[in-house]
């Protein structure tokens, strides 16, 4: 992996997006402030200069059928999971921290109801194939006061009372999406990894209120379907399947 750090800089996948496609394999931008930071369906990221992780993975994929893509949006929380897991062990009521970590389709971070990280992914498609994806990830470290977005943002100080340090946190986040995008190479570890997302979603199984099409009506969410759609039913026994923007968690 080839890590570059940048003071400043537009947006870590705006940026290593502008590399050559193949350039981007293996190439890790790091950002100490954006300026035009973008989470899913364009929204705004807020984070402090230098206080949280802000960066970029080039991932070559063209092991991976374009219909396939969202198995990387399965894999890429599970890694960062993999690493926050074990950071909430060493505080206290560790058991009870580490339960209320999980993912919010499509690839967010929730610890409880707060956000704690954002994914966004944009790949290039060759055909039927995918070529090389661009991985983003906010998250949120050592920032204690936030916005009041719908998304009520936590960070890991917030959580564990105390600062972290950013470079190794972010070696050890790159580190494990490594063996998860190796984990997709090998075709027995789909099902491994769909159940471990399954497992960690948010609201799965719960009944809760979400706005479709200005209304607001109640869900229950019972998984996803082949291309990572949000598969629910409403409260007469309708299924019903949403692709992002169609449905927003309230």
């Amino acid at each position: 992996m080839r890590f570059f750090y940048l003071n400043q800089i537009d947006s870590t996948n705006a940026y290593l997006l502008r590399f050559p496609e193949q350039e981007r394999i293996g190439t890790v931008v790091w950002a100490g402030e954006q300026t035009a930071g973008k989470g899913m369906a364009d929204n705004g990221w807020e984070s402090a200069p230098g206080l949280n992780l802000t960066f970029s993975v080039g991932v070559d994929m063209s092991f991976m059928k374009a219909a396939d893509q969202f198995a990387l949006s399965m894999a890429v929380p599970l890694a960062l999971l993999d690493v926050l897991d074990s950071v909430l062990l060493q505080a206290s009521s560790a058991e009870r921290l580490t339960r209320t970590l999980s993912v919010k389709w499509p690839n967010d971070l929730y610890f409880g109801n707060r956000k704690l990280a954002g994914i966004l992914i944009n790949s290039t498609i060759h055909g039927d194939d995918m070529g090389v994806s661009v991985v983003g990830v906010g998250l949120n470290v050592n920032q204690m006061t936030f916005k009041d977005w719908p998304s009520h943002p936590i960070s890991l100080k917030m959580i564990l009372g105390r600062d972290m340090e950013l470079q190794p946190l972010l070696e050890q986040l790159v580190s494990a999406m490594t063996r998860r995008v190796s984990m997709l190479r090998l075709r027995a570890w789909a099902d491994t990894i769909q159940y471990e997302y399954l497992n960690r979603l948010y609201r799965k199984g719960e009944w809760a209120d979400y706005e479709v099409c200005g209304e607001i009506v109640r869900l229950f969410i019972q998984g996803i379907d082949p291309f990572g759609r949000l598969v629910t039913v409403n409260e007469r026994g309708t299924q019903a399947v949403y692709d992002i923007k169609e449905i927003r968690f309230l």
